[in-house]
């Protein structure tokens, strides 16, 4: 039994010392909120620079520039998608006042609309959810924590989600 509990204490502090070495950036840091592309800290949003400051130590890893980068890919899919609905109206639009008119260069130019209006609406919507992806992930980076040490009630073990 004895054999037991110290094996046990051992293999304890073993694990204290690495999640020491892991979770020491966590302590006392307010969670984050990703909506879109946007930082909420305590439903106050962060601007750009901000934002990328609360990523800068993730586990002694900077990710400030790949929050950045995943922000401008989320934000490019946001301009596509919203780009291509509107070139599909107009080319639609442009479209029916070409046969109105019996004009082959009118409807040309809004059937070339409409095409290309397509496709950049179509690109926009997985480059969205890639990203989108990407930035939930690093936000989960951020909000998971793991602390092991002593408290005032002995030695315990936390992790937070």
């Amino acid at each position: 039994m004895k054999r037991h509990i110290i094996l046990l204490f051992l293999a304890f502090m073993g694990i204290n010392v690495m999640a020491q070495e892991l979770s020491t950036d966590y302590i006392g840091k307010t969670p984050i909120d990703i909506r879109g592309s946007r930082v909420f800290v305590d439903d106050c949003k962060l601007d750009k620079y901000n934002a990328a400051a609360c990523f800068s130590s993730i586990n002694g890893i900077d990710m400030s520039q790949d929050y950045l980068k995943y922000r401008k890919g989320y934000k490019v899919g946001a301009g596509l998608l919203a780009g291509g609905a509107s070139l599909m109206v107009f080319g639609l639009g442009t479209s029916i006042v070409g046969i109105a008119e019996l004009s082959d260069a009118i409807w040309g130019i809004g059937a070339a609309s409409v095409v290309t209006g397509t496709l950049c609406f179509l690109s926009g919507i997985p480059t969205i959810c890639v990203y989108k992806a990407r930035l939930n992930r690093l936000e989960k980076r951020y909000n998971t924590s793991l602390q092991i040490g002593t408290s005032s009630n002995g030695l315990s073990m936390a992790i937070s989600f």
